[in-house]
């Protein structure tokens, strides 16, 4: 496939942003919520207004705490997200479209083995485990879709086209 537009996650946790002036930390998972950890702790030390959520996903109770955050934020306003790319691609998606910017958005993905995959037959997203290149059901519309290595920042999501045209 050509085209790939899969986000190059860093390889190693990328520390905090000392440029902010207040920060929303958010984790999703064992493992994001112990770099989420170190991250609010570093920032606390620092004097620095530091709001911290850890839940296991991305869900709608999250995603509703987020945008309390985004609607309150301010210029030095900093979020750092950390866990598996499902989740950490939905929470910035929220906040991009609430009018975040890439620098005020630090994230560090642990975890790539689920994805969220958007149908472009029907605008559904089924969450699978399937690889780029591979097939999966549209949990929507029950099509056949053919997994992208292409990432929607919009849609937090691979895109899905139709495996079979023909259907």
């Amino acid at each position: 496939m050509t085209g790939r537009s899969v986000p190059r996650w860093p390889a190693a946790d990328p520390g905090v942003d000392h440029a902010g002036t207040s920060f929303a930390v958010m984790s999703f998972s064992a493992e994001g919520r112990a770099v989420a950890r170190r991250w609010a702790a570093a920032l606390t030390a620092t004097g620095a207004p530091v709001w911290a959520w850890h839940g296991d996903g991305a869900t709608e109770r999250a995603l509703a705490e987020l945008r309390d955050r985004l609607d309150g934020a301010t210029v030095g306003w900093r979020l750092m997200l950390a866990g598996p790319e499902a989740d950490v691609l939905r929470a910035r998606s929220l906040a991009v479209e609430r009018g975040a910017i890439d620098a005020e958005i630090r994230v560090y993905v642990c975890g790539t083995g689920r994805r969220r995959v958007w149908c472009a037959h029907c605008g559904g997203t089924t969450e699978t485990e399937c690889e780029a290149g591979q097939a999966v059901a549209c949990a929507n519309c029950g099509c056949g879709l053919l997994v992208h290595d292409h990432v929607s920042r919009r849609h937090a999501a691979y895109l899905g086209v139709l495996a079979d045209p023909e259907t």
